[in-house]
C-alpha cells in the first residue's frame, strides 16, 4: 500500500472519529435542552401556582380586614362571664388578639397586657 493510501485512510478515520463526537455532542446538548425546558414549564407552573396563592391570601385579609373593620371583636361568652380582665386578656391572646386591642378591650394598660403576653409566651401550657 502506498502512504497516500495510508494517509488517505488515516484521514477517512480521523473524520468519521469526529463526525461521531460531533454527533454526540449535538445529542447531549439536545437532551440538556429538552431538560432544561421541562423544568422551565415546571417553574412556570410553580409560579403561576403561587401567584393564584397570592392572590387568595391577598383576597382573606382584605376581607378579614374589611369584616374586622366592621364588625366588632366578640369574645366567647365562656371568655367573658365573671372572668378578671387578666383572665380575658390571657384568653384573647390565645386567640391571636393584638396586644393593643387586648388593652382596649379588657380595660387595661398596654404594659399590663404586654406582661401577660410574656407570660403567656413563656408558660410551658401556651
Amino acid at each position: 500500500m502506498e502512504w497516500h493510501s495510508v494517509l488517505i485512510l488515516v484521514l477517512v478515520l480521523v473524520q468519521a472519529a469526529l463526525i461521531f463526537w460531533l454527533w454526540r455532542k449535538v445529542d447531549l446538548i439536545e437532551s440538556e435542552r429538552r431538560v432544561e425546558a421541562h423544568s422551565n414549564e415546571n417553574l412556570q407552573r410553580q409560579i403561576s401556582a403561587l401567584q393564584q396563592n397570592l392572590k387568595d391570601v391577598a383576597s382573606l385579609t382584605q376581607d378579614a380586614a374589611s369584616a374586622a373593620h366592621h364588625k366588632p371583636f366578640q369574645a366567647p361568652a365562656a371568655v367573658m362571664a365573671g372572668a378578671s380582665p387578666y383572665s380575658q386578656a390571657m384568653e384573647m391572646f390565645k386567640l391571636g388578639i393584638s396586644v393593643g386591642d387586648v388593652a382596649e378591650r379588657c380595660g387595661i394598660s398596654r404594659s399590663e397586657a404586654e406582661l401577660i403576653l410574656s407570660l403567656y409566651r413563656n408558660s410551658p401550657t401556651s
